[in-house]
């Protein structure tokens, strides 16, 4: 999830540097409601220490309202 956000946080720059138009919000769809939960939830637990720094990153881009996050089957 924290790739797929920085491939989009790039599309939204590139989008804006060429002037294309403004993008305020983009939607990341995913299938894994386990990671839906931990990049949602600001309680980290023993078994997710190792992503801490990436869902950092995902749930500071979710505040900012760069993405929004929805599940998909």
């Amino acid at each position: 999830m924290a790739s797929t956000t920085c491939e989009l946080i790039w599309l939204k720059q590139l989008l804006k540097e060429l002037q294309f138009g403004e993008v305020n919000q983009m939607t990341f769809i995913c299938e894994n409601q386990a990671a839906l939960h931990i990049s949602s939830n600001p309680v980290f637990h023993e078994r997710t220490k190792h992503i801490e720094i990436d869902c950092h990153f995902i749930r500071e881009n979710i505040v900012s309202r760069d993405i929004k996050i929805e599940f998909v089957n």
